[in-house]
């Protein structure tokens, strides 16, 4: 009889600690499915990280190239407006601004592909190649800063909630000698700036050092 008293003692214990087991199991799925539904409905995050990664100047050509990305960290879908490369001088004015550059390589290329407005998932990233005409002479001739001509994007964004952004920000300068012809090119950026900030960026760019985030930089030497 004490081994039958025994026996069932254990097999209780057992299913005690098998209920225990699935009780548990059954709080972390229900926990984990309350965690989901608040990030997806409830919590709101709006990050939008912009970098450069290559720009390009063919002096011989007249042509200005940029490759840049643009990453949603957050649980919200970010419009991208409008992106455009610009470059920083005069026109009609006694201030230097940034002035867009909207000529193309070719007729058949689009300054900015893929065409905006367009859609930067929550979590993904979307490249956009800028590809205009920027004649070496006209470079040259720009209101320079800091000894030398600098080219930058122009960017304009809005965020789930309806809010609208701009941001200016120079991306390289382009390296002028005492003759006044282009002899290279080195970045103006080391960093990645947020898609959800107004920010009119003037000349010379960040003061950070070289870091990863630093854009591929290079331009023909003008004859």
């Amino acid at each position: 009889m004490a081994e039958n008293r025994d026996t069932g003692a254990e097999s209780n214990a057992g299913w005690r600690r098998g209920m225990e087991l699935t009780t548990i199991v059954a709080l972390c799925a229900l926990g984990l499915s309350g965690l989901s539904f608040y990030r997806s409905y409830i919590y709101t995050k709006q990050q939008l990280e912009i970098t450069v990664t290559e720009v390009s100047f063919a002096t011989n050509q007249g042509e200005l190239y940029m490759t840049v990305a643009f990453a949603n960290g957050g649980n919200r879908d970010a419009a991208l407006l409008r992106v455009e490369p610009a470059l920083w001088g005069r026109r009609d004015k006694k201030e230097a601004a940034w002035i867009p550059l909207v000529g193309k390589v070719h007729p058949s290329i689009p300054v900015t592909m893929p065409k905006t407005p367009t859609v930067v998932h929550a979590g993904g990233v979307e490249l956009v190649t800028l590809s205009a005409k920027l004649d070496a002479g006209q470079a040259e001739q720009a209101a320079a800063a800091q000894g030398g001509v600098f080219v930058g994007i122009r960017v304009a964004t809005m965020n789930s909630d309806g809010n609208l952004y701009l941001l200016h920000h120079p991306v390289a300068r382009l390296l002028v000698d005492l003759q006044g012809k282009i002899r290279g090119a080195e970045p103006a950026i080391h960093q990645s700036l947020s898609g959800f900030v107004d920010l009119d960026g003037a000349p010379p760019g960040d003061n950070l050092q070289s870091n990863k985030k630093t854009p591929f930089v290079w331009a023909d030497e003008q004859p």
